[in-house]
């Protein structure tokens, strides 16, 4: 290797590493501001409306060090993976059936738009007519939520693959397993990663709305136990909390499926 392409190399590393730097320091200002606000809004409001920003730090030590913590945390994952589960499968397989065959899609993009139109609420309140008050309905508005979004965007990946790819896979003989491995699934993979990551944010919201309306277990039972006690400052914290897990959530899953490195965005 020349000295010039190590020193290409080396400038194009330090430029990436400035531009990680400088994003991460950006984040971090907003993250200040925000805390700012958050400060700024106590002197203006009582602690029953806008609790101070140690008061929300002390009730967050005092949950995680709970012994209920992690069954509770468990609790709420093990519904929220059984309904993504359900939720991807099959989005996986109609998003499939969906871009490969159009009467497919005719026939069933009906039942699509339903399941993206009607508000989770609704579902909600269907569920615990059909399920009863238990950790059923929660993992039922996380699938019914998933589905679509999965299904859309794994049948716009199938529709955008290069033809002249599919042409030159039909040239070479490949076989359909060939062509799904080798053409299909790395053309859709940006859009099932895509989907992941939309799917995964809203499901951690949805599954502890769903738990809040229809059962008293997991991180919404905690939650609701919160708003009959009148504590704000615990609300907040398991607020604060959600969105840690939904982050490591989306981190762990793009390391395991596709192989990413972790980092902020």
């Amino acid at each position: 290797m020349t000295p010039c392409i190590i020193m290409a190399n080396s400038a194009t590393k330090q430029g990436g590493k400035k531009k990680i730097l400088k994003r991460l320091l950006l984040q971090l200002i907003g993250v200040l501001i925000l805390l700012g606000l958050w400060q700024f809004s106590t002197l203006f409001f009582s602690p029953m409306v806008v609790p101070p920003i140690q008061t929300v730090a002390v009730r967050l030590v005092e949950i995680v060090g709970d012994s209920t913590f992690f069954p509770t945390v468990l609790t709420t994952l093990l519904r929220l993976l059984a309904g993504l589960a359900i939720g991807i499968g099959i989005g996986l397989l109609m998003g499939l059936l969906f871009g490969l065959c159009k009467p497919v899609e005719n026939l069933f993009s009906p039942v699509i738009r339903v399941l993206q139109s009607v508000p989770p609420v609704c579902w909600v309140v269907l569920a615990l007519v059909w399920f009863g008050f238990n950790g059923k309905p929660c993992v039922f508005i996380v699938a019914t939520a998933t589905i679509p979004t999965v299904v859309i965007n794994l049948c716009n990946g199938v529709r955008n693959i290069d033809p002249d790819l599919l042409e030159m896979a039909k040239l070479y003989r490949f076989s359909r397993w060939k062509v799904f491995r080798h053409v299909i699934f790395p053309s859709v993979r940006p859009y099932f990663r895509s989907a992941l990551e939309i799917v995964i944010g809203g499901s951690w919201k949805l599954v502890v709305m769903g738990e809040v309306l229809t059962t008293s277990s997991g991180i919404g039972g905690m939650i609701t136990t919160a708003r009959l006690n009148i504590e704000p400052d615990a609300i907040i914290a398991w607020a604060l909390l959600l969105v840690v897990f939904c982050y490591i959530t989306q981190k762990l899953i793009q390391l395991i499926l596709f192989h990413r490195r972790f980092g902020i965005c």
